[in-house]
């Protein structure tokens, strides 16, 4: 059927609108950014940086390298897989520093090193949940710095002598504002494996999220009980990689931000520490400027607003009614995801958490 002219103009005037709205969004991004001073304090140590291993931290990885040698006289990268001890008495470092998750890294090595007079550290990607583990390899390093609040005491029970809270950061290089991709552009996005709490969660309001422009993209989705319902909506057996993530981020008007559950079966956690930090994740998506929904976590009012640079839900029937309500209020939506960029940028990148690392190490600061 041919489209009148009345269809064309229209057609027209929306997307002319659209894109004056998304690229005086981008205008507004580039300024709020342009106003935050650069953190220049170098140190003039050496650090080898023993990078995780894992592909799904790379993100991680790279953000933490990259603010390294903006920050140290110099750095040398390796692998777990490595020969670190090898790398490190050749290389004699200030510092060895480690991001774990789980042993690839493996003690011994470690235990070589603070044998040769080098400092180590420790920076763990997963706590509470694989606790039963990294408990033990916590005993090995000099620092342990925890992403997880609640896991600082096990460590220091433990014997650790330095354990410090600090949570991770944004990348700024893979997470910042970009141009909306058509591809990518939906209102509501939620990124991220279908644990069973995500399950039950979007179960209970299947109905109403299947009438919204929507996507739930990865891993499992397939467990849902109303799949049929919102199989539409959903690219599941999928995994977005962190560049595309960041594109998703920035083209939706609304990111969906749900933590793990302290009680899925996948985690190893016998003593049941709770966990209440934020995840990495609400750092990447603030970063990229959309709305973001998150649920609550005790901590969370230490790093944002609620209200006023993120928002917040406390049951599926609440992350419905606040889709509904930004989505119909434009500007509200607009000026909280542009103070959310603003002080993700200012207070939370690896630049910022790795100066904090430093001052228990190098200055004498204690918490």
């Amino acid at each position: 059927m041919r489209r009148s002219r009345t269809d064309w103009d229209r057609g027209q005037q929306d997307g002319y609108e659209r894109g004056w709205r998304h690229g005086y969004h981008l205008g507004r991004c580039k300024g709020i950014m342009s106003r935050i001073p650069e953190d220049r304090k170098r140190r003039e140590i050496r650090v080898l940086y023993v990078s995780s291993g894992l592909w799904s931290y790379r993100p991680l990885d790279s953000g933490i390298t990259e603010e390294l040698e903006a920050v140290c006289a110099e750095v040398r990268v390796a692998l777990p897989t490595d020969p670190v001890a090898d790398i490190a008495k050749a290389y004699r470092p200030d510092l060895v520093l480690s991001l774990n998750s789980v042993e690839l890294l493996k003690v011994h090595i470690i235990d070589e090193i603070r044998a040769m007079g080098i400092l180590t550290a420790v920076w763990f990607t997963d706590d509470p949940y694989y606790s039963d583990v990294t408990v033990d390899i916590a005993k090995h390093y000099d620092y342990v710095f925890t992403l997880e609040m609640n896991s600082v005491p096990l460590y220091r029970q433990a014997g650790c002598r330095h354990v410090y809270y600090l949570p991770f950061g944004v990348n700024r290089s893979l997470f910042h504002p970009q141009p909306a991709s058509p591809e990518h552009s939906v209102d509501v996005i939620f990124i991220g494996s279908a644990f069973r709490n995500r399950v039950a969660f979007f179960d209970e309001i299947a109905p109403e999220l299947s009438s919204m422009n929507l996507l739930i993209a990865g891993y499992w989705w397939d467990r849902l009980q109303h799949y049929d319902v919102l199989q539409s909506k959903i690219r599941t057996g999928y995994w977005i990689s962190p560049e595309e993530s960041a594109r998703y981020y920035s083209s939706a008007k609304i990111v969906i931000n749900m933590h793990r559950a302290i009680d899925d079966e996948t985690n190893r956690n016998s003593s049941g520490i709770q966990a209440e930090s934020i995840n990495p994740r609400t750092f990447e998506i603030s970063a990229c400027a959309p709305l973001q929904l998150t649920d609550v976590r005790a901590n969370l009012s230490a790093m944002y607003r609620s209200g006023l640079d993120i928002a917040t839900y406390d049951s599926p029937q609440e992350l419905v009614r606040q889709i509904q309500y930004y989505l119909g209020h434009e500007e509200q939506r607009q000026e909280i995801a542009w103070r959310g960029l603003e002080r993700t940028m200012r207070e939370h990148t690896y630049r910022t958490r790795i100066q904090r690392m430093f001052e228990p190490i190098y200055d004498g600061h204690s918490e």
